[in-house]
């Protein structure tokens, strides 16, 4: 059994806050892999070294007996197993620490234990993780026979037929900017796989953008009813904006990663205009979206809002977005901006005056409509420096 160095270092702060003393823990070599002192860390440790390869019960270094590897204090083997795995050092005289010495000792091992068995769940976690990203993203099923093989070790029977579902939290840069924000981030993503994983054969992995879902087959009125439900949880638990977006393979498949790119190019049609859930079977131009290469996307944005600026767009694609929502009811769209409507009739208007284009035009709409898109796909470098 080894322990690594996070979870080493979580138990020499735990021990230290306990016994209020300088703690050393070392490896099944002798070598200080956690310390309260942060330049011990590396270090060969004498005390520990022969602990190990003489299986003593403990290793006292009096004050006058200190060398420049081992300082005064009281050394405990980690015994798991039968096994000396590790050992614990605290400073301090030794009619100090003896008394409580033993119960350092039996923490820290049961500490062990319960770290190893943390890190043994995530790096299964993690081996998972991969494999659901090799499933989706490689060769597949079909190429790979392999994959089935390894997918029944780890639990996951790659044979099932499942629904894919692509979640992205609104505004998630916005959030990923302060530490607030980050946390909102880290509760939403722990509430989605709980609520994905209450069954077993359900597949969760999360991505730096969005979170990946497959889940037991049922009808579009089903998916809409745990999307929703997943939705107003978010909402109201973290008043963050989920949005779903949900396959068309209505009776399941095991062909992922075509269920996945359906779905993902169904979570694009949610921002624009925001819709919280939409299928695959109800989006239009969204299905070529991810076709367009990202330079010229952001060329066709630098046409149209050649004669506005970068501030500006942005204040533009709000008011856009507000418009499309509305279904081009000026009055509703005038509501959901907070402006009168007479307001928003004159922004349109110095809109087309700067475009060329009326978004009030049916024969003009689509150009917007198809900005709103790209945007949202490029904003971050629409107008970066580098192109």
């Amino acid at each position: 059994m080894n322990l690594s160095v996070y979870s080493a270092q979580q138990i020499v702060n735990e021990i230290s806050a306990i016994v209020s003393q300088n703690v050393n823990l070392m490896d099944g070599k002798g070598y200080i892999i956690a310390s309260t002192d942060a330049n011990r860390i590396g270090n060969f440790h004498e005390g520990a070294k022969k602990i190990i390869e003489n299986r003593l019960k403990e290793y006292y270094v009096p004050k006058e007996n200190e060398t420049p590897t081992t300082r005064a204090g009281l050394n405990l083997p980690i015994v798991i197993n039968g096994k000396i795995i590790g050992v614990i050092g605290i400073t301090g005289k030794y009619e100090q620490i003896y008394t409580y010495g033993q119960i350092v000792k039996k923490v820290t091992e049961i500490l062990v234990r319960e770290n190893y068995i943390k890190d043994r769940e995530r790096f299964d976690e993690k081996n998972r993780e991969r494999f659901v990203n090799n499933w989706i993203f490689g060769a597949g099923i079909e190429q790979d026979t392999t994959l089935a093989e390894s997918g029944v070790k780890l639990g996951i029977d790659v044979t099932r037929k499942r629904r894919g579902m692509v979640l992205r939290i609104h505004e998630l840069q916005q959030l990923a900017g302060n530490a607030d924000g980050q946390k909102k981030i880290e509760g939403v993503e722990k509430k989605i796989r709980c609520f994905v994983c209450r069954n077993s054969a359900n597949i969760y992995l999360p991505m730096a953008t969005k979170q990946i879902c497959l889940v037991s087959p049922r009808s579009d009125d089903k998916m809409l009813s745990m999307s929703e439900n997943l939705v107003h949880e978010i909402k109201n638990i973290f008043g963050v904006n989920l949005l779903v977006g949900i396959d068309d393979c209505i009776d399941g498949t095991t062909n992922v990663k075509d269920s996945y790119l359906k779905a993902n190019k169904a979570s694009h049609a949610c921002f624009a205009p925001l819709r919280c859930i939409e299928f695959y079977s109800q989006i239009s131009m969204e299905i070529f979206l991810e076709e367009i290469p990202r330079a010229l996307k952001k060329e066709y944005l630098r046409k149209i809002f050649s004669q506005i600026s970068v501030r500006d767009m942005r204040k533009w694609m709000k008011i856009l977005e507000a418009y499309f929502s509305a279904e081009g009811s000026i009055t509703l769209a005038a509501q959901k901006l907070f402006m009168h409507k007479n307001t928003l009739q004159y922004k349109l208007k110095k809109l087309k005056e700067s475009t060329g284009y009326d978004v009030r035009l049916p024969s003009n709409s689509a150009v917007f409509y198809m900005a709103i898109l790209l945007y949202r796909e490029v904003k971050d470098d629409v107008f970066s420096s580098d192109d």
